[in-house]
């Protein structure tokens, strides 16, 4: 939720054409996430199926495969509460 004063700080640096501070470090902070989810599958068959290959082999422990998948889930549906809200 917006409260006034940041509103109304949002506006006064809006006017001096800088983003907020706390805008800037968000954007630089999701911009990993954005190319992950340009780069990584939208099916996540592939690279379930990848991560599973690699368990087989031994390369990798089951409990990082979860973590993995998990991550791979968590990265691809998750989105910034403005864009879910449509701000």
């Amino acid at each position: 939720m917006v409260t006034a004063a940041k509103r109304s700080a949002i506006e006064e640096g809006a006017g001096h054409g800088r983003p907020e501070l706390a805008d800037q470090i968000a954007a630089a902070v999701l911009l990993p996430v954005d190319v992950a989810r340009r780069v990584l599958p939208e099916n996540g068959l592939p690279v379930y199926l990848g991560i599973g290959a690699l368990v087989l082999v031994d390369l990798i422990e089951w409990p990082v495969a979860v973590a993995a998948g998990l991550g791979y889930y968590v990265l691809k549906r998750w989105r910034p509460q403005s864009a879910a809200t449509g701000r």
